[in-house]
């Protein structure tokens, strides 16, 4: 059966210590909704056999990631959004906030 793991599903950074103290109660709310909803995806073997589905939010821009990943050699079969369109949205925030 495929494994999802979820990591950081909040639109803000983390806290460098104590995240789970510090957060949010909005944000504790998503990240057990999200848990139920990736344990549903677990059961139903959503990502296939061999495969496992991750959640996070890239730090640079903040945006949500979904990948597809090989359970055994951990490789990403597939990226939502794109490594390059975070590395340009990235960018792009950088340049902003050095004009800015």
């Amino acid at each position: 059966m495929s494994q999802i793991s979820v990591s950081a599903v909040s639109p803000y950074p983390a806290p460098s210590s104590g995240a789970q103290a510090s957060q949010a109660p909005a944000d504790r709310t998503l990240n057990r909704a999200v848990s139920v909803a990736v344990g549903k995806l677990n059961q139903s073997s959503y990502a296939g056999e061999g495969r496992e589905v991750t959640f996070s939010v890239d730090p640079a821009t903040k945006q949500p990631v979904v990948k597809v990943i090989d359970s055994a050699t951990k490789e990403v079969i597939r990226q939502l959004p794109p490594e390059y369109l975070l590395q340009i949205a990235g960018d792009d925030a950088t340049d902003v906030g050095a004009s800015g």
